[in-house]
């Protein structure tokens, strides 16, 4: 469910993306139900749910974890967090052992 006006849900909706896109490609992002991009708040990166919901099962759970420890090291952390963003479950990845820097901005992909 993705709420019309929220600035997460347009992520989807519209492929609004205000920071940093790690993960996924823009051109995947329509069938993703998570996205992990820089916080607009803290400049950290956090990984926000799709849908416009503040929990989320354990297999959304299982793919998230499985993605952040390949992107960002198997000794990341996600620390989870309403201080910023209320509707959708989201959480900040701590931890990190992988030189973000070094990560390349996927809003810039070709979309096809």
């Amino acid at each position: 469910m993705q709420v019309s006006g929220c600035p997460y849900c347009e992520i989807w909706t519209k492929y609004k993306l205000n920071t940093k896109l790690y993960y996924p490609t823009i051109n995947k992002l329509e069938s993703s139900d998570f996205v992990i991009v820089d916080c607009e708040y803290s400049n950290k990166p956090v990984v926000i749910s799709s849908e416009h919901v503040t929990s989320i099962g354990k297999e959304q759970w299982g793919r998230i974890l499985y993605v952040c420890r390949k992107m960002f090291g198997y000794g990341m952390r996600l620390q989870i967090s309403t201080r910023y963003i209320k509707d959708h479950w989201h959480a900040y990845i701590t931890n990190i052992s992988t030189d973000i820097k070094n990560l390349e901005d996927l809003r810039y992909e070709n979309k096809d």
